[in-house]
């Protein structure tokens, strides 16, 4: 019998082997969907694309993306390096993805 309230455990060298998977920085290329919202392709792994309806939501949607192709546990997720754009760029995303980052591949950096 599965008990839901089981709290799955974290295993130190586990933990480590799998942030040791992801890269220092990875860039992203984003274009428009013809139903509204964005497109993300992650470059720097072969197949790894996500979609979101807002620019706030693309870079959730790109860390959930980078776990699902890195094949990172949900127990793990809490552990692992978040992706982000610089704070300039952040500012410059806030809701909508300005026309110019549409046509250009960006870098998102690891904190």
């Amino acid at each position: 019998m599965f008990n839901f309230f089981k709290k799955e455990e974290i295993i130190p060298e586990v933990l480590i082997a799998y942030k040791w998977r992801f890269p220092d920085k990875i860039s992203v290329s984003v274009k428009s969907s013809k139903d509204g919202g964005y497109i993300a392709f992650i470059n720097d792994l072969p197949g790894c694309v996500t979609q979101a309806e807002n620019g706030k939501e693309l870079f959730e949607m790109v860390n959930a993306a980078l776990y699902t192709y890195l094949e990172i546990p949900n127990h793990y997720q809490p552990y692992m390096p978040i992706f982000f754009p610089s704070e300039e760029l952040r500012k410059q995303l806030n809701i909508t993805i300005p026309e110019k980052y549409l046509k250009d591949a960006f870098v998102l950096q690891r904190t």
